[in-house]
């Protein structure tokens, strides 16, 4: 299954009031597909790790991401399959007019797996945890740009912000903003109590989760469609797709491209291929500025989409803003590797060697498929210069893409902070375009690729036909979204 790549959404209307959070609530499922309540879904995720835990203070992989925000906790809002915002735990919100006051109403008649009642001070406590942890928590990123965060009333919050950002609401959807129960918040990172549909039977950290559906939700009739749900940790793609095909999962997470056609040709199997934001970041800061540009020209990304991700992707050009984000500006980056060589020359770099190091599971062939151009680029492969690679999921806006990012430049700080706190949508996206141009040009990260999330399942699983492609598995929310067909 494929997503659209001309899916966009304008969000003026949704970020400014929130009533759109009501018109977006529909989980993306066609009036003529109705899911079957019932059945158990195992699925083999990588990312787990043994210090795995509820505290959502702390970095995770997928695995706790679907485990957590995707099936035992909620957030305030969610980003839909269809890349639009709605209200998870938050019902409706509303911004002052420089977007630096903002008021969320809260769901009611809403309880955690206790028994504790759900409200505004479980969100302020919540948020504050991560104030508290500051610049060494996780979710510092997220929550730094927020002054002071009150209850209003028994089911309505503010938050202050210390400068305007007209995407604030996307940012309260993070998987690591999690609500835990006011007063209880170390009894639910210790033991799993959130509201979401499927309370903790057991949890092994970096082995396995199993959970059961949670009776009389709040979201009986649009999501939660397993009576129990089972997560193994599997960090090797092969060993996902092993179990896969042995039967002992029925969906697997990350597939490795290379094995997309083995997937297609089972006729008990099927493969989703769901382009997104996702990218393949080399990082070139250790690299002088004129190698930069040069590694920039050098890179083959017609190869690295072809041989590396069997065309299971897109082209990028050194942009960490993705197709799926509003303010996209399409450009397309030159392959010039007789230009790089003679850059390297004048610079006095000619055969300064690349140390290409994976920072996470990357499919081998993608790696391979980087080197061979760089060659004749006037690039050695192995030596000098450490530059890391990595798959980033991206996000879902540019403002979280760049306060994500952390860059150093002045010149894209500046630009970042114009363009967040801007809400004409005309002057915004000019800003918005005029940040990409300036980090393609001096930004220290090399981009060449936009990599398709792939994902495998038995055929006896069935899923709306649009998936969410903000994160790999829909979103990390399948154990919500799925069930058994």
């Amino acid at each position: 299954m494929s997503a659209s790549l001309a899916r966009t959404t304008d969000r003026r209307k949704l970020l400014t009031t929130g009533l759109a959070a009501g018109l977006f609530a529909a989980s993306g499922l066609s009036i003529a597909m109705r899911p079957r309540v019932g059945g158990r879904l195992r699925a083999a995720l990588p990312g787990a790790a043994a210090t795995d835990s509820w505290d959502a203070r702390k970095g995770f992989g997928l695995f706790m991401a679907a485990a957590g925000q995707g099936a035992v906790f909620d957030a305030l809002t969610e980003v839909g399959a269809d890349g639009a915002l709605k209200g998870e735990l938050a019902t409706g919100w509303q911004a002052s007019a420089d977007a630096r006051l903002w008021v969320f109403d809260l769901r009611k008649e809403v309880r955690f797996h206790d028994g504790t009642v759900f409200d505004a001070q479980s969100v302020v406590e919540s948020i504050q945890l991560h104030l508290d942890a500051g610049p060494s928590g996780a979710g510092w990123h997220l929550v730094s740009n927020i002054d002071a965060v009150r209850a209003s009333g028994p089911y309505q919050v503010q938050f202050q912000l210390r400068s305007g950002n007209a995407d604030f609401p996307y940012l309260l959807s993070d998987r690591h903003l999690i609500i835990y129960p006011a007063g209880k918040i170390a009894e639910a990172m210790r033991d799993g109590i959130g509201t979401g549909l499927y309370r903790v039977a057991r949890f092994e950290p970096g082995k396995r989760l199993l959970g059961w559906r949670v009776a009389d939700h709040y979201r009986d009739g649009s999501a939660g469609w397993f009576d129990q749900i089972e997560f193994l940790a599997a960090e090797s793609a092969a060993d996902r797709l092993a179990l896969l095909q042995a039967g002992r999962v029925d969906a697997a997470a990350q597939i490795d491209p290379v094995s997309a056609q083995v997937i297609e040709n089972d006729p008990g199997l099927k493969l989703s291929s769901i382009p997104g934001n996702q990218h393949l970041v080399m990082d070139a800061r250790a690299l002088p500025v004129d190698a930069r540009h040069a590694l920039k020209l050098g890179i083959d990304r017609e190869a690295v989409l072809l041989d590396g991700l069997q065309g299971h992707g897109h082209l990028a050009s050194d942009s960490p803003v993705g197709p799926f984000n509003q303010y996209y500006s399409t450009e397309r980056a030159q392959f010039d590797p007789d230009r790089s060589l003679s850059l390297l020359k004048t610079a006095g770099l000619d055969g300064v060697g690349l140390g290409l190091t994976a920072l996470n599971a990357l499919p081998r062939a993608l790696i391979s498929a980087v080197a061979p151009a760089l060659h004749r680029a006037g690039f050695r492969t192995g030596g000098d210069v450490r530059v890391p690679m990595a798959l980033s999921a991206g996000r879902a806006t540019e403002e979280w893409v760049f306060e994500a990012l952390g860059s150093g430049d002045k010149t894209v700080s500046n630009l970042a902070e114009l363009a967040r706190s801007e809400l004409d949508p005309t002057r915004r996206a000019a800003l918005y375009s005029e940040l990409q141009t300036v980090f393609r040009a001096s930004g220290p990260l090399v981009i060449p690729v936009f990599a398709n999330f792939l994902h495998a399942t038995r055929t006896i699983v069935a899923s709306p036909e649009m998936p969410g492609n903000l994160w790999p598995m829909d979103n990390a929310r399948f154990a919500e979204r799925w069930w058994m067909g």
